[in-house]
């Protein structure tokens, strides 16, 4: 058995032989530090610019002296710059510049444009909200369809000119003669929907002129209202397939095309552009969905027009005035 001396001789060794690997182990790292500066210096250093041989000829005596050419690119030419010089001085100007964005819509899909669905509005938002248009929009006053309190300025037979030229007509809803545009004025409204110009359609051919008078009564709006007044323009909805038989300019497809128009009429003068044909007409031809028709084939009945309000509910643009029923959509801005 090993004695204590036996023991204590064992653990200096071992401990000797540690001492001596971790002094070999920093010598290396120092030797490689050394290394490592003396290729850092070397690369540092400037190299010698090569020296270039005068080529001798008989007709010099003297050597010529080398001049380092500038590089061109292998077309020969004088390299040019990448960017072009700019002279600020022309900044300092207050003259206009041309229009170079074009703001004109004129083909965009009437369905990419409408209002998405949010929150569904209680029927206060109503209160306030005064419906423009022909008797197709009366129902929504005439029926129950939950908005007692909305104020109508719609006229049977009325096209987008009654209202342009303020002739005198009898209110759909209430049955009074007025003049639209001083109607509209009275009921001091914060929304306006407008739905015109079926009866503008029946008539083949004027699409220019409909949609010139369509501008001017958003432009004769909005210089006698409040401003902020915000408006909607509702799609024009679709007919039962057989109204084209007697009326050739209610085609469904021309429909469509005008109700294309009035989305990119909406854009132009920033109104909301609300696609009611989601849930009044058939999605494959346009035409009026068959449980909402009516004899004429143009107007709907109760069950339509109060699924028409419910999508005036949900398809309303974030405001924070509005209430909601439920979860307000926007909740976390604090509204």
């Amino acid at each position: 058995m090993a004695d204590f001396y036996t023991y204590r001789n064992e653990f200096s060794r071992r401990r000797r032989k540690r001492r001596v690997v971790l002094v070999l182990l920093v010598i290396l790292a120092l030797i490689c530090a050394a290394v490592g500066w003396y290729w850092q210096q070397q690369d540092a250093e400037p190299q010698p610019a090569p020296q270039v041989e005068a080529t001798p000829t008989a007709a010099t005596a003297t050597p010529e002296v080398a001049v380092t050419p500038e590089p061109t690119p292998a077309t020969g030419k004088a390299p040019e710059r990448i960017v072009q010089a700019v002279d600020t001085a022309v900044w300092d100007t207050s003259t206009p510049v041309t229009q170079t964005i074009d703001t004109e819509y004129l083909n965009t899909d009437h369905r990419m444009i409408g209002v998405p669905m949010l929150g569904t509005v209680t029927n206060d938002y109503f209160n306030t909200v005064t419906f423009v248009g022909d008797s197709i929009a009366s129902g929504l006053g005439i029926y129950q369809t939950g908005l007692p309190n909305a104020k109508y300025a719609t006229y049977t037979s009325a096209g987008v000119n009654s209202f342009v030229n303020n002739v005198t007509m009898k209110n759909a809803v209430t049955g009074v003669q007025e003049t639209p545009m001083e109607a509209i004025v009275a009921t001091q409204p914060d929304y306006v929907y407008i739905l015109v110009g079926t009866n503008n359609l029946v008539t083949q051919g004027g699409e220019e002129s409909f949609l010139a008078y369509y501008e001017r009564l958003i432009d004769m709006l909005r210089e006698q209202l409040n401003p902020g007044v915000i408006f909607y323009i509702q799609a024009i909805p679709g007919v039962q397939e057989t109204v084209v038989q007697s009326k050739p300019g209610l085609d469904n497809a021309r429909i469509a095309t005008v109700n294309d128009l009035l989305a990119n009429l909406a854009l132009r003068k920033g109104c909301y552009f609300v696609n009611i044909r989601e849930v009044l007409t058939n999605p494959a031809d346009g035409s009026q969905i068959d449980d909402y028709q009516v004899t004429d084939g143009v107007h709907f009945n109760a069950a339509g027009y109060r699924v028409w309000a419910e999508y005036l509910a949900t398809h309303t643009v974030w405001n924070r005035r509005s209430q909601y029923s439920g979860q307000n959509p926007y909740y976390i801005y604090g509204a």
